[in-house]
């Protein structure tokens, strides 16, 4: 039930060693930063039903957007035109906008995972018996990638479970997913990574990084958190509008209270009803923040935004600013439409 693999010295340097030289880099390079949600669980709160519920609102939906032409190594399908009945068109619409809910399915937010230490028995009788490792994989069909046990067998006779690394290539080994490789990119390495968001390719990122590291991976946390950096740096927001990563970006940038550039940004583009929605996530992530005591309506968008500005912005200033430009904007297009009913007589 459970083969024993025995590899080469050399193969096993590259494709089992957990202290390589790339891990090593990409080790020393997660150890500097902090914690996307300081050791917290985001997850209950994530998956909530209201926050998915904001979190799909503000990230919309544009067709043009979600079903737009990739470059990638499929072969483009031939356009067909088909006259349509109006209820055979609601049917289509209906369809289209299904596929794209699905296409923007967001990726889940989660807590790093803890390191595996766990040692099921220590042999010296075996000690020195080879210079490699052996691992030992249960290969049953069906089991899921989680469960799946995986044990090694150290030189020194310690038999211990995987390390998550190994369990990745492992599985990976074994029952390959689309997009993953065994050995990690050579683009997620920092150096490499600084140059790629600096060409603004911040959904390639995104999605090459949900195609490599499952979501509570430390690694898949410090190119998200990264890359959303790098966004909120140049206000690139709406680059990843109507994409399935403007959620998770808009939790984690209201989950640090980095958000007010981003609210700034939806009040200038008149996008008041996200920017409610953006505040009331807020709510939901800092229970105890004071604008929420207030208990102003939310439909009254403006009013429930100036609150948080008066009590938990971080931005006061600029953000004050924002929403006194629109509120002059918004006079003066309601005097022109006087104006012009006056000059018509009505």
């Amino acid at each position: 039930m459970f083969p024993r693999l025995r590899v080469s010295a050399a193969f096993f340097r590259q494709l089992l060693k957990t202290k390589s030289n790339f891990d090593a880099t990409v080790t020393r390079a997660c150890s500097i930063e902090t914690k996307c949600y300081n050791e917290h669980d985001p997850a209950p709160i994530f998956f909530d039903q209201k926050v998915q519920e904001l979190l799909k609102r503000v990230t919309g939906m544009d067709f043009d957007k979600v079903f737009r032409s990739r470059l990638n190594e499929k072969v483009l399908e031939v356009p067909k035109y088909e006259f349509l009945t109006d209820s055979e068109l609601n049917e289509h619409m209906a369809e289209t906008r299904k596929r794209a809910e699905r296409l923007l399915q967001m990726p889940p937010v989660l807590k790093e995972r803890v390191p595996i230490e766990q040692v099921i028995s220590n042999d010296p009788a075996v000690k020195g018996y080879d210079t490699c490792k052996y691992v030992f994989t249960d290969i049953t069909f069906g089991m899921s990638d989680r469960k799946r046990l995986i044990l090694v067998r150290e030189s020194d006779g310690v038999l211990r479970q995987a390390y998550w690394e190994e369990r990745d290539r492992i599985n990976q080994l074994y029952n390959p997913r689309p997009g993953r490789k065994i050995l990690i990119p050579k683009v997620f390495r920092e150096e490499n990574l600084k140059e790629v968001l600096s060409r603004e390719k911040y959904e390639f990122v995104l999605d090459r990084a949900c195609a490599q590291f499952e979501p509570d991976d430390p690694e898949y946390h410090r190119i998200t958190s990264t890359t959303y950096e790098a966004v909120e740096a140049r206000r690139h927001y709406q680059m990843l509008h109507s994409t399935r990563h403007y959620g998770p970006m808009c939790f984690y940038l209201a989950w640090n209270r980095k958000m007010d550039n981003l609210l700034i940004d939806l009040i200038q583009k008149e996008m008041l009803s996200s920017a409610a929605d953006l505040v009331q996530l807020y709510h939901i992530i800092h229970a105890d923040c004071k604008s929420k005591t207030l208990n102003v309506d939310q439909s009254q968008h403006i009013e429930f935004i100036k609150a948080y500005m008066e009590h938990d912005s971080v931005r006061r200033p600029q953000l004050q600013l924002a929403v006194q430009a629109y509120e002059e904007l918004l006079n003066e297009r309601q005097q022109y439409e006087k104006e012009v009913k006056l000059a018509h007589g009505l």
